[in-house]
C-alpha cells in the first residue's frame, strides 16, 4: 500500500499530470523529513530540462526540509539547478539569514 510520500513522489514525476498536480506535490513534500522525499527532491531539482515553477518548489521544499531540521547540506546544493538553488535561498534567506553569510549563499549566481 502506498503512503502520502510515495503518492506526492509518483505525482511530482508523472509527465502525465498537470504543473499544478506536479506543482502542489512539490511543495507538499516540504512537510515531510524522509530520506524518500530529500531523493526526489535533489533528483527532481536537477532536471535542466523541468519547468522553473516546479524546479523553484522543489527547492522551497528542500530549503524548508533543511531549515526544520537545522541542516543545511552544501554538498547537495551545490548540485541544483539554479533556479531550484534560488527556492531554497528565499526559504534560508526569511528562515535563517545567519546561513546566507554562513554559507555563502548569493542571489545572483543561481543561473544554469
Amino acid at each position: 500500500m502506498k503512503d502520502q510520500i510515495d503518492f506526492l513522489i509518483e505525482l511530482l514525476f508523472d509527465a502525465k499530470a498537470s504543473l499544478t498536480e506536479r506543482d502542489e506535490a512539490a511543495t507538499e513534500l516540504g512537510e515531510f523529513f524522509d530520506p524518500r522525499v530529500i531523493n526526489a527532491l535533489t533528483l527532481k531539482s536537477r532536471d535542466l530540462k523541468e519547468n522553473e515553477l516546479i524546479l523553484n518548489s522543489c527547492g522551497e521544499s528542500l530549503g524548508s526540509i533543511w531549515v526544520n531540521q537545522n541542516l543545511f547540506n552544501k554538498e547537495i546544493f551545490q548540485t541544483l539547478s539554479g533556479t531550484a538553488r534560488h527556492g531554497i535561498y528565499f526559504v534560508v534567506k526569511s528562515a535563517k539569514s545567519e546561513w546566507v553569510k554562513k554559507y555563502k549563499l548569493n542571489e545572483e549566481k543561481f543561473s544554469d
